[in-house]
């Protein structure tokens, strides 16, 4: 009997997989619940309402939920990904997270060492993704860059790819408001997962 009950809780969980993904953003913020209506009225203004470009804004919430590493919402978002743009953007937001990751590791770590000439120290590593830009436009991918940087908590990665931003004639506002979504979306996984 033990072994049928694990079985059907394989079952279910493999049934609520499908179902994430088959939700919408809409039906997302149709299930955060009351004590959590702020971060409601955020994901409408800055994500579903945007008057932003919808890459920008959809590529953002996607790897703002892949960087926090909530499932049911990055399923989502992927969801939304593919139905507005294509396989290759999906592909490209996961290859701009996961170079990311690594870079804001490697430099939170290396800002801790104990003296100047470990500060300094270089990478070492593999980054050949970034010299495409994964794929993407060079304002897109350092947007995404902003955005995963500001989840992963790296001081040093948000000041270079906001200068980055700023220099190439983005205004405060839309190097901000990346931030804006990328709180969003944390907070929705957070509320999700609580």
């Amino acid at each position: 009997m033990h072994y049928k009950r694990m079985n059907y809780v394989h079952v279910i969980d493999r049934l609520v997989e499908i179902l994430y993904k088959m939700m919408t953003v809409n039906d997302l913020k149709d299930h955060i619940p009351d004590y959590a209506k702020d971060i409601k009225l955020n994901l409408s203004t800055l994500i579903i309402n945007s008057d932003q470009d919808e890459k920008l804004v959809y590529g953002c919430a996607y790897a703002s939920a892949l960087a926090i590493g909530n499932k049911m919402v990055s399923d989502v978002f992927q969801g939304e990904c593919m139905t507005r743009f294509d396989d290759d953007f999906v592909t490209a937001v996961k290859s701009t997270v996961t170079i990311m990751t690594l870079n804001n590791i490697w430099y939170k770590y290396r800002e801790a060492m104990p003296n100047d000439e470990m500060k300094m120290a270089p990478q070492k590593m593999r980054v050949n993704v970034m010299r495409d830009h994964a794929g993407l436009d060079m304002e897109l991918f350092e947007s995404l860059s902003l955005c995963i940087s500001s989840v992963n908590g790296c001081k040093f990665c948000v000041s270079a790819h906001s200068d980055l931003l700023l220099s190439h004639g983005k205004t405060k506002d839309f190097v901000l408001n990346i931030g804006r979504i990328s709180a969003t979306v944390v907070a929705l996984s957070k509320t999700m997962s609580i």
